[in-house]
């Protein structure tokens, strides 16, 4: 999978106005289709979005990407709990995409704290305080539940679309445990002391 674009609801590439990114990602769709038929390869060509709990917002992307006939698999978006409302509303918009404009959906991004601690000065996009979801408190054991939950939520919402040919890449076993090279962001920050 190709992702043409990252969280473009504003814009892509400096170009704001909608028939020009339509035109972007149309060219970055060719781009992809043409590399994978010159491959011999299957690749799917994903957009990705944000803002998913602006009423309409979403609907009106997929309807201005059909319209503009946009060649593309994947309707990605980003789902903070904090920022994109609660798991029905992901849901519902994962089924209308699905449903009215026969897409794939997957959630390219999403997060919960685990503290309201700063761990490195930069401040926090989150405080953990104020902006909890509720009934999910700035914890491991919250953070663990909330992404349980979305999972849950989205797999409720969709379809499975098999598996992944990355799966031998990841710094997890076939299980979900941690394997030993995930110590290397630590190694990099610390060193092996």
């Amino acid at each position: 999978m190709v992702q043409i674009g990252n969280e473009i609801n504003t814009g892509m590439a400096g170009e704001k106005k909608v028939e020009d990114v339509v035109k972007l990602l149309g060219e970055g769709s060719r781009a992809v289709r043409e590399t994978a038929e010159a491959y011999g390869r299957e690749i799917k060509v994903a957009v990705h979005y944000t803002d998913i709990h602006k009423e309409g917002s979403i609907e009106g992307i997929a309807a201005n990407l059909q319209k503009a006939a946009v060649d593309y698999d994947v309707f990605a978006f980003s789902y903070y709990p904090f920022w994109h409302g609660d798991l029905e509303n992901m849901q519902t918009l994962a089924k209308m995409l699905q449903e009215k404009y026969g897409k794939q959906v997957v959630i390219a991004e999403t997060s919960y704290c685990y503290t309201a601690e700063d761990g490195d000065g930069s401040g926090n996009s989150i405080n953990g305080v104020d902006d909890l979801v509720p009934g999910y408190g700035a914890t491991v054991q919250s953070q663990a539940t909330m992404i349980r939950d979305i999972c849950e939520a989205a797999n409720e919402a969709g379809k499975y679309y098999g598996g992944c040919s990355w799966d031998n890449q990841a710094m997890f076993d076939f299980e979900g445990h941690p394997l030993a090279s995930l110590n290397v962001f630590k190694y990099l920050k610390y060193g092996t002391r």
